[in-house]
């Protein structure tokens, strides 16, 4: 069905809140929470010569760069360059912090590059495989996380997205959990069969998708539609926002529609992947029974 007739049957565009046994991988900007949690569960290099190394060789995905505020080594700039060329995450923090990470005994020289266990899919290319799924018998089926922090949360999600057969999910470059040990233990294997890539700017990701007629669909306690009520066997993206915040202003507004969970007690909203999970097996069933009438 195309963009123009699912508008007509479900409104216009509006202001709005949106695979099977997995190991490991690191976070991106670790919160204050997990913080503690997720350094001992980080795999890591320090020193400004093997970070360098690494960054050369381009066989391992770095999940980021943690840099010494002060730091003055000469081999910096190379290092910076390397880094941002290859799409690396830069953070500055006091050397306490890196002596914490790298270990009491380690010579870190003021350089710390977090690994992650498993490279990030290239999100241009997931792209592209969602909109050559646009009027197959398989529409595509995305999520997008809007700053999920807790990695319990994202490991939930993705084990969720897997089991549903989503075909990837986006997640933001920073303040956001990436890939760590702890999402790879919650997501139970998913990290293994489930695509997921890092992108800069959600705004533009979700601009890009509908410019190929992929529906981005947020979810909002303040939505006036009920999820059910939303047509989930067009090709859509799955909106869903962190925890506590939910979607941010500019997200919100670029989605091309809000759905939301109704809820009866006095709490007003669902934990992050509970939600995720009710509205994702809502797709499943819809397709699911749309499979059976073909």
């Amino acid at each position: 069905m195309k963009r123009t007739e699912q508008r007509r049957r479900g409104g216009g565009h509006a202001s709005f809140d949106k695979r099977r046994e997995a190991e490991k991988r690191p976070s991106s900007e670790p919160r204050a929470s997990h913080e503690g949690e997720e350094r001992s569960a980080w795999t890591k290099i320090y020193g400004v010569a093997p970070v360098l190394e690494a960054l050369r060789a381009g066989e391992r995905a770095l999940e980021q760069l943690i840099i010494a505020e002060g730091a003055h080594h000469h081999r910096l700039r190379e290092l910076l360059s390397k880094a941002r060329k290859r799409g690396v995450p830069v953070r500055h923090a006091p050397r306490a912090e890196l002596q914490r990470v790298a270990g009491a005994d380690a010579n870190h020289q003021g350089v710390i590059a977090v690994i992650a266990a498993a490279s990030y899919a290239d999100r241009d290319e997931l792209i592209e495989s969602l909109a050559a799924r646009v009027g197959t018998e398989e529409p595509p089926l995305a999520v997008v996380l809007d700053g999920v922090e807790d990695p319990r949360n994202l490991g939930a999600i993705l084990r969720t997205a897997e089991c549903v057969g989503a075909h990837c999910v986006f997640i933001p470059e920073r303040r956001a959990v990436g890939l760590t040990e702890t999402v790879a233990k919650a997501a139970a294997g998913a990290l293994e069969r489930v695509q997921v890539a890092r992108v800069q700017n959600l705004v533009r990701l979700l601009d890009e998708l509908k410019e190929r007629n992929i529906w981005t669909v947020g979810t909002s306690a303040d939505a006036t539609r009920d999820y059910t009520e939303w047509d989930w066997t067009v090709p859509c993206a799955l909106v869903f926002g962190g925890e506590g915040a939910g979607l941010h202003r500019l997200v919100r507004e670029h989605c091309d529609a809000l759905v939301r969970i109704p809820v009866r007690g006095h709490i007003t909203s669902l934990n992050v992947s509970v939600a995720a999970g009710v509205v994702l097996y809502e797709a499943l069933r819809q397709r699911t029974r749309n499979d059976e009438k073909d």
